[in-house]
């Protein structure tokens, strides 16, 4: 099985899971450690979760006990933590593949979520144990792309830094050659979207670019979601050069030119990397509306 690279919330996750499952003297993670384990992080979102599930503690913990075992697959998916249940091990190879589907290459919180709920009708003692819980507000408020905000007052964002990345600006003239590459590789939905960039006589196009060795790897904007100021994104980087810390570089330019222009915030509106925006810029969720 190939484990791909994990948040720092999913290792937490699996630790909590790890933690329920010996707690619960079980001899593999069960469907039900890795869900609780998610709530038992309290971050990000999975504070959100834990919320919405502290009204049914006492409850949930009769379900742990009472549910029958889950056959073991033998299988680790964490050198740190037991082996995994085959139902647990099916949850985990589906949220791999939402993972996929999204052109990610980090395994999030938001995924095992999607996966676990997605699988439940496969398990209906499970799923007779959960009716209790608020079911789509988890969904909602683990798996849906959330926004976030960003004080750009608090630090200097300009990142020097000399390697063989190259980070500038995206001239005029260059418009058709990057909305016909930042199509091809992301998509005619966010071309189209950043277009906007270019429709303003202000000389100052609001994209950065990455190259290498004057090949284009990745991009980050602003101002060009439905034309709103002072919107971060969309931002892109090719998949071979994700871990190479072009992704943090493009944002702090974009972040930094944003500051220049007198922002005092940046607003991240359905962000997807969530854990990448807190720890890179400190970006703050905004929570989840009552009954949203």
């Amino acid at each position: 099985m190939i484990v791909p690279c994990l948040t720092h919330k999913v290792h937490k996750l699996i630790k909590q899971a790890h933690e329920l499952a010996e707690r619960n003297q079980h001899t593999c993670i069960q469907s039900i450690d890795l869900f609780l384990g998610a709530a038992l992080v309290k971050e990000g979102t999975l504070r959100e979760m834990h919320d919405l599930l502290e009204p049914y503690s006492e409850q949930l913990e009769r379900l742990l006990k009472t549910l029958s075992p889950e056959p073991s697959s033998g299988i680790v998916i964490d050198s740190h933590s037991m082996p995994v249940s085959l139902n647990t091990l099916n949850i985990w190879n589906v949220s791999v593949n939402i993972m996929k589907r999204y052109n990610q290459t980090y395994l999030n919180e938001g995924h095992i979520i999607k996966a676990f709920f997605s699988l439940l009708s496969e398990q209906p003692q499970l799923e007779q144990g959960l009716q209790i819980v608020p079911q789509e507000s988890i969904i909602q408020s683990v798996t849906v792309a959330k926004n976030l905000s960003v004080h750009l007052l608090t630090r200097d964002w300009s990142l020097r830094k000399a390697d063989q990345v190259k980070i500038s600006s995206v001239q005029a003239y260059e418009k058709e050659h990057f909305l016909s590459w930042s199509g091809s590789h992301f998509g005619e939905v966010w071309s189209d979207t950043l277009r906007n960039a270019f429709q303003s006589n202000n000389p100052l196009i609001p994209i950065y670019k990455a190259e290498v060795e004057g090949r284009l790897i990745g991009f980050a904007a602003y101002d060009v979601f439905m034309d709103k100021k002072g919107v971060f994104g969309p931002m892109g980087v090719l998949p071979d050069f994700r871990h190479d810390g072009v992704g943090r570089r493009l944002l702090y330019a974009a972040l930094e030119s944003m500051k220049e222009k007198g922002y005092m915030y940046a607003m991240l509106i359905e962000a997807g990397p969530i854990e990448f925006y807190e720890k890179t810029c400190n970006a703050k969720l905004i929570p989840m509306e009552e009954g949203k």
